[in-house]
């Protein structure tokens, strides 16, 4: 028994590697982002001491607004206990996310409770949210874990939940704060024209984070695809393989679309219907939860 389980959590290292890889690499891409914001910064505090007379100290400052997000984007991915809390009650607050009512945190127990049944070393998040949204879906992001409204009031809390466990147990949420914190501000691919400004345009775009980020975005979306059938993994090894697969068929499944070139498309979610076959399949292995 202690063997599979052994087994079973090297597999659950190797499958995440790829993303630290890639993580790595992006990275070492905002390096570019990172010149182009102490440019900008160098340039700017220049021009404001010419006209203002004040002795500014450029270089410390320009270093600083270059590779702060770098620093604290790599923090969130060594020593998640740093940035993670924060970010997560930041993700709270941008959301519109709300406190959870009495009779939501007695949901929410009464479903987590149903995921400890089966392995009772499982841990609640320390910081849970509700979104008001009617849909059944949740999500992960750093240490924090959203709740829809709707699925409180559902019979697929357990599953969904046990597949955000899922992401938070991992580093997928840690990843996802870690490349959301390298964004200075979001912007839209520059276009062409007018083609006089488009190296100032170019050159801001670089430095917002959002270049690299562009550059990088299927293979992102590519693994994150194969991130959400791990997650159907864990939330069946704690017994939700069924309702989790019915929460799919009846929630996803019917709005599913044909997305073009699916296999490199930016889409952040495989097609519904081979994740419920394969957790229509799902068999536990010897030593694992049943």
């Amino acid at each position: 028994m202690e063997d599979a389980r052994i087994s079973t959590t090297t597999r659950g290292l190797l499958s995440q590697s790829p993303g630290i890889v890639l993580y790595a690499v992006t990275l070492a891409g905002q390096l570019l982002g990172s010149a182009a914001r102490a440019l900008i910064t160098a340039v700017v505090l220049d021009i404001v001491g010419l006209l203002t007379g004040w002795s500014i100290p450029i270089n410390p400052i320009a270093l600083a607004v270059a590779f702060a997000p770098l620093a604290v984007s790599l923090l969130a991915v060594i020593c998640p206990p740093l940035v993670a809390p924060f970010d997560g009650r930041w993700w709270e607050m941008s959301t519109g996310g709300r406190p959870p009512e009495q009779d939501e945190r007695e949901a929410f127990e009464h479903a987590f409770s149903e995921l400890q049944d089966v392995d009772p070393t499982l841990r609640p998040p320390r910081h849970w949210f509700v979104a008001e949204e009617p849909t059944h879906n949740a999500a992960a992001y750093a240490s924090s874990l959203c709740v829809n409204r709707g699925l409180l009031e559902s019979s697929y809390a357990a599953a969904v939940i046990g597949h955000e466990m899922g992401h938070l147990r991992s580093s997928d949420a840690h990843i996802t704060s870690a490349l959301n914190l390298l964004l200075i501000r979001p912007m839209d691919t520059p276009e062409i024209r007018p083609l006089w400004t488009l190296p100032f345009r170019g050159l801001l775009w670089l430095a917002s984070g959002q270049a690299v980020l562009w550059l990088t975005a299927n293979t992102w979306e590519m693994y994150w695809r194969s991130r959400e059938f791990a997650a159907d993994e864990y939330a069946a090894r704690l017994g939700q393989a069924h309702n989790l697969a019915q929460s799919l068929t009846h929630e996803s499944l019917p709005h599913e679309r044909a997305i073009r070139n699916m296999r490199f498309s930016r889409a952040t979610h495989p097609y519904t219907k081979p994740r419920i076959a394969r957790l229509q399949a799902h068999r536990t292995p010897p030593g694992e939860h049943q």
